[in-house]
């Protein structure tokens, strides 16, 4: 049986076959989370990563741009067990599968607790909590926007409570996951999306109580940033009245609950529940079907295009490389330059006419500097300058001999 190509078989090339690889992989492994070890943890000049991530069974290369980088909330070592968030996809030039990193965070309550107590001082010297920053909440609203689960009893509360004591006001739902992984994430975007909506004079952002670990999303760097850097006053009811995150810190206002934050942005009111509380729902309804079917939209172009970040990540892969083997290159070339100065210099000094001196020979030179090579070249009553290797005399020729002995 001929197992080489038939004349109707066309071969890949390499490019072609690492293409094709990247591709399958950037589509089925555009967003995963992995679970590892930490170790080879290095950071060149240029501030990017590069790690390894292992367990007892695996490993993997890692890669985590500066950008990234610079949001990290601890400072990770080797050894660390860790939780990295990225996209899996191949270094051309080397053939090399890699997972690219775009946020990690470690594992264990101890190194979490650290980890939040870093992020927490890192915030507070940017001034994320000065009370100067704060802002006044509106007397009367016309529209408050939630950004919270659409499920859970959070929402429930708020809009009981506003509807109760302003039944005209209008209320902009801006759903998100408020626990897991994905949470983090979907929060910055509903508070962006909330944002972009406009139509609304104060925002409230939180959920119901927990346990420690349902609370992390509001405790996560982006999300915290996004309260901070929301355009209008808002208000964030996270947990129970004990539970504090730094959304709450960033906030212009922290209430204990989530029912105190819709009892904090409204006053008392009596009229037109239902028609309020209608619009309040056919209004979140239609901006859920709207992200839907952009998010379907986007999924379906994302499908058929490369990230075009993907080269450009390449690109910067490629000059760490090349960075590191010409500083390699100039040490080398340094080093040989050394030695061979040193030779020189060495052979300099064995040349030198005035070292012969220091071994008890002089020099003889006439009155006007030339140098005396034989009996010869002088006579009788002659002046004549000695130079030792430390010191000259002058002395007068009595008599000369062409004899060397």
């Amino acid at each position: 049986m001929d197992l080489f190509l038939t004349e109707e078989e066309e071969p890949l090339g390499v490019s072609e076959l690492v293409g094709l690889l990247q591709r399958s992989l950037e589509t089925d492994f555009a967003d995963v989370l992995v679970l590892g070890e930490l170790s080879s943890f290095s950071t060149p000049a240029s501030g990017h990563r590069y790690f390894t991530l292992a367990d007892e069974g695996a490993a993997i290369d890692c890669v985590m741009w500066r950008s990234d980088a610079g949001r990290l909330a601890f400072r990770p070592e080797p050894g660390d067990e860790v939780v990295c968030r990225g996209r899996i996809s191949i270094y051309p030039k080397q053939g090399r599968m890699q997972l690219y990193v775009s946020a990690m965070r470690p594992v264990g309550e101890g190194a979490a607790a650290r980890a939040l107590e870093a992020l927490k001082r890192k915030l507070a010297a940017e001034g994320l909590f000065d009370e100067e920053r704060k802002r006044a909440l509106p007397f009367l609203p016309d529209a408050i926007g939630v950004v919270t689960s659409p499920t859970g009893a959070a929402v429930h509360d708020i809009l009981t409570t506003l509807h109760r004591r302003f039944p005209h006001l209008r209320v902009v739902i801006s759903p998100a996951a408020v626990q897991g992984a994905e949470a983090p994430q979907g929060l910055v975007e509903a508070l962006a999306l909330l944002a972009k909506h406009g139509g609304i004079d104060v925002a409230i952002i939180g959920r119901g109580g927990g346990a420690s670990e349902d609370l992390a999303a509001f405790n996560d760097e982006g999300v915290v940033r996004a309260v901070a850097d929301f355009p209008l006053p808002i208000v964030s009811a996270v947990g129970h009245e004990v539970d504090v995150s730094l959304c709450d810190l960033a906030a212009d206002l922290r209430a204990a609950t989530p029912t105190a934050a819709a009892e904090a942005v409204v006053p008392v009111h009596a009229d037109l529940v239902d028609e309020v509380d209608g619009l309040g729902q056919r209004l979140g309804s239609g901006m859920r079907r709207y992200l839907e079917n952009k998010r379907h939209h986007v999924a379906g172009i994302g499908g058929r295009l490369r990230d075009p970040t993907a080269r450009v990540a390449e690109a910067r892969q490629t000059v760490d490389q090349m960075s590191t083997r010409l500083e390699r290159s100039l040490g080398r070339r340094h080093r040989l330059a050394s030695t061979r100065f040193a030779a020189l210099e060495s052979k300099l000094a064995a040349l030198n006419p005035l070292a012969v001196l220091e071994r008890g020979y002089s020099l003889v030179q006439t009155a006007d500097g030339g140098i005396v090579r034989s009996s010869a070249e002088i006579e009788r009553g002659d002046e004549l300058r000695l130079r030792f290797s430390s010191g000259t005399a002058t002395a007068e020729v009595l008599d000369t001999s062409d004899k060397t002995r």
